[in-house]
């Protein structure tokens, strides 16, 4: 085995990215998620995220200080988010898988522009191949995410129309 075939199985994948931006490295250890599965996954948005996980992983996001946006994003105004500081209670289902295909898309296209920055600037700015939509008003539904996901997929190939 070559030594860059050694270093990409070393490497996270985008599922233990995401999760890690989502919960944290503290996150992952207090639930023996050190390596999830994708069932993992499901099964904690099932149960739904963590109110705290969730305000972290908004706060950690420059785009995400817009309110709207965090609305739009996760399903919930910031103001009831935030409300969760003094009642701890897990999100829903849907909102957790929300923030989920966020998180993973953002995580996604920081590999694909190189760069947190340039990969949230880039969700707010217009798609030719989304006939001038902003990704991040696509992603509030499941056909929207894939639609985006199909545009970062294309980009990292280098087929953009």
């Amino acid at each position: 085995m070559s030594t860059a075939e050694c270093h990409a199985e070393q490497s996270p994948s985008l599922l233990e990215r995401t999760l890690k931006r989502l919960l944290g490295t503290r996150g992952l250890t207090s639930r023996g998620l050190m390596s999830p599965s994708a069932l993992d996954v499901h099964e904690l948005i099932e149960q739904g995220l963590s109110s705290e996980d969730v305000i972290r992983f908004v706060e950690s996001v420059e785009l995400l200080h817009d309110r709207k946006l965090v609305s739009q994003v996760i399903g919930m105004s910031e103001r009831t988010l935030y409300r969760r500081i003094k009642e701890p209670l897990p999100l829903s289902a849907e909102q957790s898988g929300r923030a989920w295909r966020f998180a993973e898309l953002l995580t996604r296209a920081e590999d694909v522009l190189g760069d947190s920055d340039e990969a949230q600037r880039w969700m707010l700015t217009p798609a030719m191949a989304l006939e001038g939509r902003r990704p991040i008003d696509l992603i509030s539904t499941q056909v929207g995410h894939a639609l985006v996901d199909d545009l970062l997929t294309r980009m990292d190939y280098g087929v953009y129309s």
